[in-house]
């Protein structure tokens, strides 16, 4: 039998004294962000000034390369499919919302599970799908750029896919 020694007792309180300040710290951001989905009629139109953890791509673009929409000659069926199929291939995704013209993801980070909001909003204009995207950290001033990088590789993505052409109805 393994004798306990006062340095083992003072290591396994150290230890469990490090998961115990993780745990409640994830459990403490859980409590000041929490999910609050945010339906088509309540699309953002902006990213609050000089914000530098919202990226837009929409009326009043923000970040995004000043990117003011994104067009497709297909129907909101179609672009959601794919949509949803990018979303899956993502680690740490999570479908808040889906409606025929918007999906709400929230995005959490590896380590602390900090919540970014992930909206891709469509609507039709002169035959053609429109989508706006919006993307947001739930908590801080700063992103480090991860919203934005995640809506470059969305846009890439999307304008890359081969996606079925028909009218927007």
């Amino acid at each position: 039998m393994t004798k306990v020694t006062a340095s083992n007792q003072k290591r396994l309180r150290i230890v469990f004294g490090v998961i115990f300040i993780y745990m409640m710290a994830i459990i403490s951001i859980q409590i000041v962000a929490p999910n609050s989905v945010v339906e088509p009629d309540n699309f953002p139109n902006s990213c609050p000034e000089n914000s530098m953890n919202c990226t837009l791509i929409g009326p009043n673009p923000h970040r995004g390369e000043g990117i003011m929409e994104i067009r497709f000659n297909s129907n909101f069926s179609n672009i959601m499919e794919e949509v949803g199929l990018w979303s899956q291939s993502e680690p740490r995704t999570e479908v808040l919302g889906k409606w025929s013209n918007q999906i709400h993801i929230v995005f959490r980070s590896y380590l602390w599970k900090f919540p970014d909001d992930f909206i891709v909003n469509l609507h039709c204009d002169e035959g053609e799908t429109v989508m706006y995207i919006y993307s947001k950290s739930r908590l801080g001033i700063d992103d480090l750029g991860v919203n934005d990088d995640r809506v470059s590789k969305f846009v890439e993505h999307i304008s890359e896919v081969e996606i079925s052409t028909s009218m927007c109805l």
